[in-house]
């Protein structure tokens, strides 16, 4: 299904939040935000940017906003005094209303210096919350594998079985872009399986990635 955006106005406005650089909102046909995806400096909690987006969307659009459709990455410029890693929660985190574990993407810090970038993921399920970091060189090249290892690592408790990237990539499909990710894992009596995950570009690539690791590994905690 094509992914509309009917709301370029408030996209103008949430770009006008001091500290968001970026904002992208894909909606339904009925013109109601169904994501928003947010490019945001280190600086600010990414609980505190995602209430800005609601009050913003609320008091100049009258749209009430799901703090759990809204994604922020925060990404620090190369020599930026911000410490690296975001210390973040779920804004007002509720349990999760399915039975089977779905871990949702919270926020992405991304640090540069140096040439070397550090990420980190965090993930909430359940009122829980579960991080993780990986490094390497900072080119583009090698970001998605970053990202994609990040993701995977706050995962590890609950997967409880050893598991690494194998690929990630972000591939032009078309006029789109999509991340896909493939995930080793090793199975008792069964040995190595590979998981293959995928998700759109919609916001931003970094997003993409964890989102396409998510889609991977879902199954497999489901059990």
């Amino acid at each position: 299904m094509t992914a509309l955006r009917l709301l370029p106005e408030l996209e103008v406005s949430l770009r006008a939040i001091p500290g968001i650089r970026e904002a992208s909102v894909v909606t339904g046909p009925d013109a109601r935000p169904t994501e928003v995806h947010v490019l945001a400096s280190p600086g600010k909690a990414a609980k505190q940017v995602v209430r800005d987006v609601q009050s913003v969307a609320m008091a100049q659009f009258d749209l009430d906003i799901d703090h759990r459709i809204v994604s922020v990455v925060q990404i620090a410029d190369d020599n930026s005094d911000v410490p690296g890693g975001a210390t973040s929660t779920p804004s007002d985190a509720e349990p999760a209303e399915q039975s089977l574990p779905r871990p949702a993407l919270t926020s992405i810090t991304v640090r540069n210096s140096e040439g070397e970038s550090e990420i980190s993921v965090v993930l909430a399920i359940a009122g829980s919350v579960f991080s993780g970091r990986a490094s390497g060189p900072s080119s583009q090249v090698h970001r998605a594998r970053i990202v994609a290892t990040a993701t995977l690592a706050a995962l590890t408790d609950l997967l409880g079985i050893p598991a690494q990237i194998e690929t990630s990539q972000v591939l032009e499909m078309g006029t789109r872009e999509v991340a896909v990710t493939t995930v080793n894992v090793t199975i008792p009596r069964l040995g190595d399986q590979i998981l293959c995950g995928s998700a759109l570009v919609r916001g931003d690539a970094e997003d993409a990635v964890a989102r396409s690791v998510l889609a991977a590994v879902n199954r497999r905690l489901a059990g």
